[in-house]
């Protein structure tokens, strides 16, 4: 064999690959509680994605995503940023339809991953993927929110108990 560290290279990067995939997540729905202030018809989404590796030490920010319809066609860009007090403001708040979505975002360790939302009229969907601590960790029962496979939690889930 004339390239053994080559050979190598490449079964690490192959096995590195494969256990980087995860399986495909559950719906994220809107959190239980008070309904928010949307134009008819709309919910809102908000993405607490990855920290951008780009802070200008004017904001603190979210990493950017992508906001898919259920036909896989792009819906929108948003660049996620945060204006103000990053410890007090949430991300971007994004107004969408009523419906079902999938978004890719940043999410830590895991590098892009694709979380399918449901918004729904007059709520907010928060997805969480920063690797923070937000109050849904000390709210969430087992059987109602999404996790990733290392036990991070992500959201709320659209329909409880099919986890």
């Amino acid at each position: 064999m004339k390239h053994p560290m080559l050979l190598l290279c490449f079964c690490c990067a192959s096995l590195l690959t494969a256990c980087a995939s995860s399986p495909p997540l559950p719906p994220v729905g809107p959190a239980p509680g008070p309904q928010t202030l949307a134009p008819p018809g709309e919910g809102v989404l908000v993405v607490y994605s990855a920290w951008s590796c780009f802070d200008n030490y004017l904001t603190a920010d979210h990493s950017g995503y992508n906001i898919y319809s259920n036909d896989g066609k792009l819906v929108k860009w948003v660049p996620n940023f945060i204006e103000g007090d990053w410890t007090v403001e949430p991300p971007t708040r994004v107004h969408l339809p009523a419906g079902s979505y999938t978004i890719k975002a940043e999410g830590g360790i895991y590098g892009w991953v694709y979380v399918p939302v449901v918004i729904k009229c007059d709520q907010t969907t928060p997805v969480y993927l920063d690797d923070e601590n937000h109050p849904i960790a000390s709210m969430a029962s087992m059987n109602n929110v999404v996790k990733l496979p290392d036990g991070e939690i992500v959201g709320w889930a659209a329909n409880p108990g099919t986890n």
